[in-house]
């Protein structure tokens, strides 16, 4: 039985896979006009962006387009969070890791501006959304354990940019 389940979570593990940017163009041209927004590859000290100003995410709790009609990144929490987060089952609503559930509706109510069970640092800080430890993870040395998702492919630069510009316009 042990064995059985041991093989079932790598089965799980190596056959989900991360989210794809929807509107690559949209994505392009914001990217073109606003700079890089931090891509997951950078050190954590050099996000690549210098600021919280607007990005494609919009403006609404859940990662909806914002009113300039921008949808490059869709919904951050259904497109993003939900396959490459809570597909494993890692932050999830049923047994989520660290007590962080990051599918279930209202995302945004339960991380911005809460504390990090282990980590010194905010979950979701709009005010420095590139310390915000939900983005720190995206990156390849995060200040703070491991990069997210564990065990699975990094979120792309694109998508690593719209997380950021989610907590960014929470």
């Amino acid at each position: 039985m042990r064995t059985e389940l041991a093989l079932f979570s790598v089965v799980a593990l190596l056959t989900a896979c991360p989210g794809e940017l929807s509107n690559k163009a949209a994505f392009e041209a914001y990217a073109a006009t606003h700079g890089d927004a931090g891509a997951p590859t950078s050190d954590a000290g050099s996000s690549g962006s210098s600021g919280s100003s607007a990005t494609p995410s919009g403006g609404t709790g859940e990662g909806t387009a914002g009113t300039d009609g921008n949808d490059a990144c869709g919904d951050v929490v259904a497109r993003i969070f939900v396959p490459s987060c809570g597909g494993t089952g890692c932050h999830s609503a049923n047994a989520p890791q660290q007590d962080l559930d990051l599918v279930s509706a209202g995302v945004a109510a339960r991380v911005v501006g809460v504390s990090a069970k282990q980590c010194l640092k905010v979950l979701a800080d709009p005010e420095n959304p590139e310390q915000s430890l939900l983005y720190q993870k995206l990156l390849v040395r995060p200040d703070c354990g491991a990069q997210m998702p564990l065990a699975r492919p990094a979120l792309s630069s694109a998508d690593a940019a719209c997380v950021l510009g989610w907590i960014a316009a929470q």
